[in-house]
């Protein structure tokens, strides 16, 4: 395979350059103009999971994450006060020590970067220099005359969607009608529990990530007309209503920082390929960060496309084919992730359904174990990972 145009330099663009760097001769990655990366006055943090870092570990960039000293954590509590039980997730369950690792996005790029510093046949385009992308002749055109023949366009954000429209990628779409408000909480007493906690509100989902012995990433979704009234409190108002629904799990929050807030909407794409383009990332889906898998699902993305090629056991790759393979294994994994964070979405914060038939669903669920280590290989991606892996993987810690 000789030449590939990666639109995108965020994680996703650059994992998949660093991946697909042993499959094309040239990876031409184009450069924002405009800083990506999200600028605040917090650090922003996710929760990757069990198919995540073994995908970092086979691409030699988790000993680089390893050193900012990632924070596993091997429970989830998720809990509403209107039902009695709370459910709970162990990594025991299935025989592994962690469910996942709260890692700083800070530290993914750079591990990523230092990748890329290594690898030579990967080619840094600034959106720019770009003049214009010929879809139906497979034609880069740079500013400077350059012509440069594409074996794949490969989008895995939105960012040159005015030069290269989307419009043919035709999605399913959802509206929220909620915002995420995000905040780090700060407690009065150390706590060595590595566990991640939700709680479910009546239009709202607060999901807790540990950072450290006494510091929790909150991702707050709240309904749109609540959020108006959650603006124009200061930090103590703020302060007050978090300790009201939270301390009884983690104890005392004293002090919270800045917080930033932002919009929430879902789609995924009916088909991932169109022509000789392909998406990935924030380019194919958005998904509810309830269940923290929006990263996760464009890495999996990447070690889906990855196993396209390695099925073909031979250089002169089919590319049909394999567009064909990735097409089909990634629409029917994410879709059914998509649905799934959608339905929970409603089951447990739009409160649809009377709770005492919620509460006898949930009591179900937490007795049927074999149901229960599905949905917990599901959401590490232990499942994908022994379903569809070319390569030899141990399945257990």
């Amino acid at each position: 395979m000789k030449n590939i145009l990666i639109i995108g330099d965020g994680i996703i663009g650059m994992l998949a350059a660093i991946v697909l760097s042993n499959i094309y001769k040239n990876i031409y990655l184009v450069k924002s103009s405009k800083k990506k990366y999200y600028k605040s006055k917090i650090d922003r943090f996710f929760s990757i999971n069990l198919l995540s870092q073994y995908f970092f570990m086979k691409n030699d960039i988790w000993s680089d994450i390893v050193v900012s000293k990632p924070q596993p954590y091997n429970k989830i509590i998720t809990w509403d006060d209107a039902i009695e039980d709370n459910l709970i997730f162990e990594s025991s369950s299935i025989s592994y020590d962690s469910l996942g690792y709260i890692v700083k996005e800070t530290s993914i790029i750079d591990s990523l970067l230092n990748r890329l510093v290594n690898i030579k046949n990967v080619i840094s385009i600034k959106d720019v220099d770009v003049r214009e992308i010929r879809d139906n002749t497979h034609t880069m055109i740079l500013c400077n005359g350059e012509s440069i023949d594409l074996d794949l366009i490969l989008k895995s954000d939105k960012s040159m969607d005015t030069l290269l429209g989307s419009d043919d990628f035709k999605s399913n779409v959802v509206n929220y009608n909620q915002h995420a408000l995000v905040v780090d909480l700060f407690l009065d007493k150390i706590s060595m529990q590595n566990i991640a906690y939700q709680k479910f509100i009546e239009g709202q989902i607060m999901g807790l990530l540990p950072i450290s012995n006494n510091q929790y990433n909150l991702i707050w979704s709240v309904n749109n007309d609540f959020l108006d009234n959650l603006k124009n409190n200061n930090d103590a108002k703020i302060l007050s209503i978090l300790n009201s629904h939270l301390s009884e799990k983690i104890g005392t929050i004293k002090n919270i920082s800045n917080r930033i807030i932002f919009p929430l909407s879902g789609f995924h794409v009916d088909s991932y390929i169109k022509n000789n383009i392909l998406v990935i990332g924030g380019a194919a889906h958005s998904v509810h960060p309830m269940a923290g898998l929006g990263l996760n699902m464009g890495i999996q993305d990447i070690f889906l496309l990855e196993n396209s090629f390695l099925k073909i056991n031979t250089d002169d790759y089919d590319i049909i084919q394999v567009l064909q393979n990735f097409n089909r294994s990634c629409t029917e994994e994410n879709q059914k992730t998509y649905n799934t964070i959608n339905f929970l979405k409603k089951f447990y914060s739009d409160k649809l359904i009377p709770d005492f038939f919620r509460e006898k669903s949930l009591k179900l669920f937490n007795k049927n174990i074999c149901l229960k280590n599905k949905v917990i290989e599901s959401a590490t991606g232990i499942d994908v990972l022994k379903r569809r892996s070319v390569g030899k993987y141990c399945y257990s810690n």
